[in-house]
């Protein structure tokens, strides 16, 4: 079935998915970035104090996550999602009414919960159980509203900064949320079954020979803990994250170390968004023909060369070719990474599993800036923090083929 087919055939649920991938913004580095030097200023703190606070409020809601995750199991959807959508409006108004360091970590802690973490776990999670055969393509689609997000967030949140003040921006990106969100999740999934979804094949299509285990197959977060399978998926994850938020959040001073100028930098995370865009299309349509197991062992490669580009080059174009080759695997890693949790665990449980999973990227998101500070204070610069780096991305793909081969093993064997 064409991407075109797909949608059309299932256009509620997933708009639904793709607007709250795009809402999740309000809770993503890219975005909370832009605040940090007014925040800094009128609090007179540090960049490492403000960089700690960040860091601790964001592993406190990968932490939460773990259990909070899970109820997508249990409560219906639309209830659910509306919950997701009012704590992120309660986040954005406690950042805009903060007024000492414990009201900002807590506003740090809900929106790095409810936005980057909850929001998109609803979106994927729903995309993840209600489709099987097009599962790759549905989560292709899930995930535009990320790119979507990143190029229209930026320059629209440091416009309304610069002519209202930052406090006030966040409390009208509440404002914002209720009035859009609030209504456009209702009308979306009023009556929403998810037996309608459709999702069938032309007869000239030859789609994978379908490996999700059996809706009756359970697995707990102990369960997954404890197999093999999760620690081949884990570090993928973790990397992932773990350079894709440093990068983002050390931009201007990579882009200082480059002699690149700020603008300039900025101007290229465009390239970032093209490719995470066209990357998330493509690969779900191989994800559909070839199973997510097929492609996940080589989802970081373009991150490596990406990083070697950075410390090789320092034309002003690397920018763009750098930023490019992240955004490749920044749009294939998360949908061959959910359509792989689905074909392992199954949908039966999918919001738990998903929980752990997004626990490691979460957790892995608030280690990258702290572990590059660390690291640029006891004198490495960034060229020896990408390198090293790209040699874990190098042993990570040896790990997760290994891996894979010894799983079939012992599953043949039994």
């Amino acid at each position: 079935m064409s991407f075109v087919r797909l949608f059309f055939n299932n256009w509620k649920i997933l708009l639904f998915a793709i607007i709250l991938t795009f809402f999740s913004g309000f809770g993503q580095t890219f975005l909370l970035s832009l605040y940090i030097p007014h925040i800094i200023l009128e609090f007179d703190i540090s960049q490492s104090l403000f960089s700690s606070i960040y860091a601790i409020a964001t592993l406190c809601s990968g932490l939460t996550i773990i259990f909070a995750g899970k109820l997508i199991d249990r409560i219906p959807l639309i209830r659910f999602a509306l919950l997701v959508i009012a704590g992120i409006i309660l986040a954005n108004t406690v950042a805009g009414l903060s007024a000492n360091l414990i009201m900002l970590f807590a506003a740090f802690f809900l929106l790095r919960f409810f936005g980057q973490g909850l929001l998109s776990h609803t979106s994927i999670t729903s995309v993840g159980r209600y489709f099987n055969r097009a599962r790759g393509k549905a989560l292709s689609i899930a995930y535009l509203g990320f790119p979507i997000a990143e190029a229209v967030f930026p320059i629209t949140v440091v416009s309304v900064i610069a002519a209202i003040g930052w406090r006030e921006s966040f409390l009208y990106s509440g404002l914002f949320i209720f009035l859009t969100l609030f209504p456009l999740t209702w009308f979306l999934l009023k009556g929403f079954d998810r037996h309608k979804v459709v999702e069938s094949f032309s007869p000239h299509t030859s789609p994978k020979t379908d490996t999700t285990p059996e809706p009756n197959v359970s697995w707990s977060q102990k369960k997954i803990v404890k197999d093999l399978q999760f620690y081949i998926y884990a570090p993928t994850a973790f990397i992932t994250g773990f350079a894709q938020t440093a990068l983002f959040f050390f931009q201007t001073f990579i882009a200082a170390h480059k002699g690149w100028s700020v603008e300039w930098m900025a101007l290229s995370i465009a390239a970032y968004a093209l490719a995470s865009f066209s990357f998330s299309i493509l690969t779900g349509p191989l994800i559909d023909r070839f199973s997510a197991k097929a492609i996940f062992p080589f989802v970081l490669v373009p991150l490596a060369l990406g990083l070697l580009v950075l410390v090789f080059f320092s034309h002003p174009a690397a920018a763009i070719v750098f930023w490019f080759l992240v955004g490749m695997t920044g749009g294939a890693n998360p949908t061959t990474g959910n359509a792989i949790y689905a074909e392992t665990y199954g949908v039966k449980n999918l919001g738990s599993v998903r929980s752990i999973f997004t626990f490691v990227m979460v957790t892995s998101t608030a280690a990258g800036p702290v572990l590059y500070s660390l690291l640029l204070d006891n004198g490495f610069n960034f060229n020896h923090i990408h390198l090293a780096i790209t040699g874990v991305i190098l042993l990570n793909i040896l790990f997760v083929l290994w891996g894979f081969n010894k799983y079939n093993r012992q599953q043949s064997m039994s």
